[in-house]
């Protein structure tokens, strides 16, 4: 066997297990470390304006491993989103049908919060819904939330 051979092989065995272990997919979350002044009244254009559209065909059984890629990605913004990571991470089952898109420093109704949106499936089903979360920014406790569907 060639020399080339013998090093292409491995290598396009290397990209093709890359491709099907899913190392290609996006986990575009949005981070706004300084964001608007909202009402409540805002929360559903806020929650709607949120594209959840390339979670549509995400499997049931690959929802809970995809949680924990946005979830990291989301660490990657600082010490900050990494705080409001864990918060996701310590007060939400791991098993949680639910995948951070939006995450925005926000102030509602004189507020500051950590405005989060999430797409969330219902049991088995396809990642179509939203849910809104208000957490205190000092504590990052709950202040408020909301489901759309």
């Amino acid at each position: 066997m060639s020399r080339l051979r013998m090093t292409a092989v491995p290598v396009m065995l290397l990209i093709i297990a890359l491709a099907l272990t899913g190392c290609g997919r996006n986990t575009s979350i949005e981070f706004i470390p300084q964001g608007g002044t909202y009402s409540l009244e805002d929360m559903a254009d806020v929650a709607l304006s949120v594209d959840i559209s390339p979670l549509k065909d995400v499997p049931a059984t690959e929802v809970s491993v995809l949680r924990q890629e946005y979830l990291t990605a989301l660490r990657g913004y600082g010490s900050e989103a990494s705080a409001v990571a864990d918060a996701l991470t310590r007060d939400f089952p791991l098993d949680t049908a639910a995948i951070p898109l939006h995450v925005e420093a926000a102030n509602v109704d004189g507020t500051d919060v950590w405005l989060i949106v999430e797409a969330w499936a219902e049991t088995g089903g396809p990642l179509e819904h939203r849910r809104l979360w208000l957490l205190d920014r000092a504590t990052l406790g709950l202040v408020d939330s909301v489901s759309f569907r």
